[in-house]
């Protein structure tokens, strides 16, 4: 049955014979002959017209190749001057001997015909010759069983919700929903979200996470032939799920900086071996050297949760409506499904993302929601993690200008820092392959240094520019987000900081139950950041110094500030991470029964929930104290540091009127809380 016969047969079928007949259809008529056609034939009636031009073309093509070839055979004579007839029609129309000058002129024939042939351009045909279907994002239109035309269970308009979709007036007239509804409505999330998590983990199996490509539909689009396409609901479906992945995954991700190393169900283990030499000078005997060191650091996850409480289903319903009335524009219609989902799924990626950069990982408080930066541990407090444990030392200069740049001495700060760092690599090393990682806030700071120090006007375009390469060397600079004002400075070579998780996708996973009249959805999984080369371990600060950055394979500058002489309080609009200076105290008495009490710290006045902050010893000359009362009446202990390097750390409570202990050093000795970080893995 050609396509004429398959278009009668759907007129036919709508009543619409005459208007096509006629040529009288309206375009909404049309669309129906359309739509039925597809749903009828599975292909669409554009693809079969291109098929059976293409089919006429071929076939014309090939009756041209046969003339030209019947032309040849007759010009050709075989031994004994006989013709031979290579077909019935060229032993018709060949009856006599062909002449020298008949085979002359017929070559001469053939080369003009390939002459005419190669300047002649082949008509237009439909690349995908009829097979190849190209799935829109919202599929056809809307049909009475299945929304967007789109045949699958999730679309079926026996459904409330997709109901809804395609008139949200009709909502009213449809009263509340019934239990069963509901509890449908549910199950469908539940298995939705499934889903998303599935393709979600096959997409990063496959290296299909391209967010252009996905959002475009590349890897869900499908090329098969018309036959083998089977269930074209499925394809709709995953061409869907796609751009909900893609448009989560848009918002400004970490994995763009720092890759994410999956399967890590508990904690991980990274061994590191190091070599001794072995090489020496030939003599008699036993007499060996060498030998192999091997340390492992250890990464591990924190498990994390979305956990949301909404009212009743007419309640979601009235917010779904409104959504569609407001966001008209949007390309994607979402059904009631993937709009639950999507926009949940849009904020929980928007904190992850931040978490992943300055989260720490602190226990909830019984029964009380905590802020989403305790949910895992980021990248700022690895690193200081790894600061505080001795297994990174810190590049800083004697005038701390690595920590204090502004606008106007950013660029000699850090080609400083990077000096630095050069001449403490060993002899055969050098910055080959490692990065420089910069605060994107201050980047504007850093191209007016440019354009100062070298008197440039441009718009740095390029990646070899000045915008993203260290004035004088080869290296070059990734701008981070999320750092707010911190003077941040950090070498070292992509894939070494990572970021971990189990499964991917899982966030994705939302489910739903109904409680009572509430509705409560939920999804878990597992995150964290870790280092899989370090360098050396030691057991103190003064080995890690006394080491002089041997093996060290990330280079970091003290992002803290200093606070000022005899201070009391701290503000935490200067940052999170405080050092003291020599203080000249509070000296009470005269002569030898003269007594100087040093300064204590009694508030960090605007504090925030989320974050850690840190009172570090910066000098012991009237070190500065905290003693366990007040806002610190939670602490373990009075702080009394003993040597510069001892620091406590300290977060809000959830109701913002208490500082909390996660840890604190005091003459070297490092204390955790394994109350509020009972994960941690040393």
């Amino acid at each position: 049955m050609n396509w004429r016969e398959k278009l009668k047969t759907v007129a036919e079928k709508l009543g619409l014979t005459a208007k096509l007949e006629q040529k009288t259809l309206s375009n909404e008529e049309f669309q129906q002959i359309v739509n039925a056609y597809q749903e009828d034939y599975q292909v669409t009636l554009r693809d079969d017209v291109n098929a059976e031009a293409l089919q006429q073309a071929q076939q014309q093509a090939a009756q041209e190749q046969q003339q030209l070839l019947n032309q040849i055979y007759e010009a050709v004579v075989v031994a004994g001057g006989q013709q031979q007839p290579a077909t019935s029609q060229q032993a018709a129309t060949s009856q006599q001997p062909a002449t020298q000058q008949g085979i002359i002129d017929a070559i001469n024939n053939l080369g003009q015909q390939v002459r005419q042939m190669a300047s002649r351009p082949d008509d237009d045909h439909a690349a995908h010759e009829g097979a190849a279907v190209i799935i829109p994002i919202n599929g056809m239109a809307h049909t009475q069983e299945f929304l967007f035309g789109i045949n699958a269970p999730m679309f079926s308009m026996e459904l409330r919700w997709n109901r809804i979709m395609a008139n949200p007036s009709a909502a009213a007239a449809m009263g509340a929903p019934t239990q069963e509804q509901e509890q449908a409505f549910h199950k469908a999330v539940r298995g939705y979200g499934q889903s998303l998590m599935q393709r979600m983990q096959y997409l990063i199996q496959n290296g299909l996470t391209d967010l252009k490509a996905l959002a475009a539909g590349e890897f869900s689009t499908n090329y098969a032939g018309v036959d083998s396409l089977g269930d074209m609901g499925t394809q709709f479906t995953v061409r869907r799920q796609d751009a909900i992945i893609a448009r989560v995954l848009s918002t400004r991700a970490m994995t763009n900086f720092f890759p994410v190393r999956y399967g890590i169900q508990d904690n991980d283990v990274i061994f590191n071996a190091f070599f001794d030499e072995v090489s020496q000078a030939w003599q008699a005997g036993a007499v060996y050297k060498g030998g192999m060191k091997i340390e492992n650091e250890r990464g591990y996850v924190d498990d994390a949760m979305i956990k949301m409480m909404w009212g009743p289903m007419k309640e979601l319903e009235r917010k779904y409506i409104a959504y569609l009335n407001t966001s008209g524009s949007d390309p994607i219609k979402w059904t009631m499904i993937e709009y639950q989902i999507v926009n949940s799924l849009l904020q929980a990626q928007r904190e992850q993302n931040i978490r992943r950069m300055r989260g720490i990982y602190v226990a909830p408080e019984t029964g009380v929601a905590g802020s989403y930066l305790h949910t895992s541990t980021g990248i700022l407090y690895r690193l200081i993690d790894y600061v505080h444990s001795n297994k990174l030392l810190i590049t800083d200069d004697e005038n701390k200008t690595y920590r204090t740049y502004t606008e106007s001495t950013m660029l000699a700060a850090v080609k400083a820092f990077v000096d630095d760092v050069v001449s403490h690599l060993g002899e055969d090393e050098n910055l080959s392959g490692k990065y420089l990682y910069l605060n994107e806030r201050h980047k504007p700071w850093w191209l007016k240094c440019i354009r100062t120090e070298f008197h440039l006007d441009n718009d740095f375009t390029g990646v070899e520019s000045y915008a993203n390469v260290v004035p004088d060397t080869e290296l070059h600079i990734i701008w981070l987000p999320y750092l707010g004002n911190t003077k941040f400075m950090m070498i070292h070579e992509p894939g070494n900081l990572q970021f971990l998780e189990f499964l991917p996708g899982e966030m994705m996973a939302i489910q739903m139950e109904q409680q009572m009249e509430l509705v409560r959805a939920w999804s878990t999984w597992k995150e964290g950041t870790a280092a899989a080369f370090l360098g050396k371990r030691f057991s103190s600060k003064a080995a890690l110094v006394a080491n002089d950055y041997e093996f060290q394979q990330i280079f970091l500058n003290k992002f803290c500030s200093s606070l000022s002489k005899d201070a009391t309080k701290a503000d935490a609009k200067n940052g999170f991470w405080f050092e003291t200076i020599a203080n000249d105290g509070t000296t009470t008495g005269e002569g030898a029964q003269a007594v100087t009490t040093p300064p204590a710290i009694t508030d960090i006045e605007h504090a925030k929930a989320g974050v850690a902050y840190i009172i570090e010893c910066g000098s012991t000359t009237n070190a500065t104290t905290i003693a366990k009362s007040g806002k610190f009446s939670e602490i373990s202990s009075n702080w009394v540091p003993q040597a510069e390097g001892d620091y406590i750390m300290v977060v809000l409570n959830v109701a913002g009127t208490k500082f909390l202990e996660l840890e604190r050093m005091v003459d070297g000795v490092r204390t955790i809380n394994t109350t509020l970080n009972p994960h941690y893995v040393g």
